[in-house]
């Protein structure tokens, strides 16, 4: 038998500017470009073993991609090259938890980053190529009690997204494991804007929860979580 909890969240955008239509195109190619020399840099920085910096580099992309990206096949590539740099930051660091939470949603967002040489990046790169994405659901037999949040932390809505109109339903899941904690992020129902995406998974990793159980036993269960993104 398979168990699932379920939670549905709303969250709205605080304000959509219809006058930032205006230059967003020539605004987005700018950007572009100026990630791709900072990406450029991080992957030099991760060769060359400096992985703290490399994920300051990153972790500013990131933050740049949320505000800015809106929706379309070019921008679910870049955004998971970003996040695969990230993960191999945080597996260099010998953050393996964090590494597989970005390398798994990298390939949530963008499939073909499972296929990407990272043979150059050594020790890091090894490692995530060991462990592609899979989607194991967890079995339970016997009487279960359900995972039980602890802590919430909403997502926000990014100001990429709102902008340009997006909205919708999004659906994700992650398997809460048998000590309470967020594994295996999965996008059931995606949104166009790969950012939605994104927030909802980063807002549910620092979710606390305590782990299901089953005849008495803490189990490893799936929790999926439904985000209303409402403008």
């Amino acid at each position: 038998m398979f168990s699932n909890s379920k939670l549905v969240l709303r969250v709205f955008a605080v304000s959509v500017l219809f006058f930032g239509y205006i230059g967003t195109a020539s605004a987005a190619a700018l950007s572009a470009d100026k990630w791709r020399g900072d990406v450029n840099q991080s992957a030099a920085t991760l060769r060359a073993g400096n992985y703290a910096n490399s994920l300051k580099i990153i972790d500013h992309v990131l933050s740049d991609m949320v505000e800015q990206l809106g929706s379309g096949g070019a921008d679910d590539e870049m955004l998971a090259t970003v996040l695969t740099y990230k993960a191999l930051a945080n597996a260099g660091l010998g953050k393996v938890d964090d590494a597989l939470w970005y390398w798994y949603i990298a390939q949530e967002i963008y499939p073909a980053a499972a296929k990407s040489d990272l043979s150059s990046f050594g020790a890091p790169g090894e490692f995530l190529k060991r462990h592609p994405f899979s989607i194991a659901e967890p079995t339970t037999r016997g009487k279960v009690i359900p995972a039980r949040v602890v802590k919430q932390v909403l997502p926000k809505f990014p100001a990429g997204a709102s902008r340009f109109g997006i909205a919708g339903d999004l659906v994700v899941q992650i398997i809460i494991d048998k000590n309470g904690q967020p594994t295996l992020p999965h996008i059931v129902r995606p949104l166009p804007a790969p950012t939605l995406s994104f927030v909802a998974l980063e807002a549910l990793r620092h979710w606390q929860f305590s782990p299901a159980e089953s005849n008495g036993a803490p189990i490893s269960m799936a929790f999926a979580l439904t985000v209303h993104y409402k403008l």
